[in-house]
């Protein structure tokens, strides 16, 4: 072999290497690499990764929430957090994924990823750009689900307005 065959090939080598390395670098955070991934960093937000989905359905029906350990990994979790509603649409999947969480199903399709708890259901997850996928809201909460969120948090803002002259 001839030496500018010899470099040719070290250098494809070394281009090779880089391209492959680009593709590991794309997820900047591993708790969101994946569907099953960002459903077990949400579950562990609310100290939920280990309990069994017995346990966790008992404790829906004791209190019907559960206390947030990690508001900030939490805030995370999804695209669309801020919108009106968010945050009750945000408990009502975490309820949907906690709930199921043992009947779980995962699809993953080019940038979209799903969680299905059971037939019918599905939690909609998206790849952004640095290659994490976070639960979108507006796309896995039903919108007869969202409409009674979003009047609960309107009853609630009125409540604490201060009264009209």
């Amino acid at each position: 072999m001839s030496e500018s065959v010899g470099r040719w090939l070290v250098w494809t080598g070394v281009w090779l290497a880089a391209l492959v390395g680009c593709d590991d670098a794309q997820v900047t955070d591993p708790r969101f690499a994946t569907p099953e991934r960002t459903v077990a960093t949400l579950l562990a937000t609310h100290g939920l990764a280990d309990e069994s989905q017995d346990a966790i359905r008992a404790r829906i029906a004791e209190r019907g929430s559960f206390e947030l350990r990690d508001a900030e990994t939490w805030r995370m979790c999804f695209t669309d957090l801020d919108r009106p509603g968010g945050e009750g649409m945000a408990g009502y999947v975490l309820g949907l994924l906690a709930a199921g969480r043992e009947d779980l199903r995962y699809e993953t399709i080019a940038d979209r990823g799903y969680a299905m708890p059971r037939e019918g259901i599905r939690v909609v997850l998206e790849r952004g750009q640095d290659g994490a996928f976070r639960i979108v809201l507006a796309e896995s909460v039903p919108e007869e689900v969202q409409r009674g969120l979003l009047q609960v948090e309107e009853n609630a803002r009125r409540r604490r307005a201060p009264p009209g002259p």
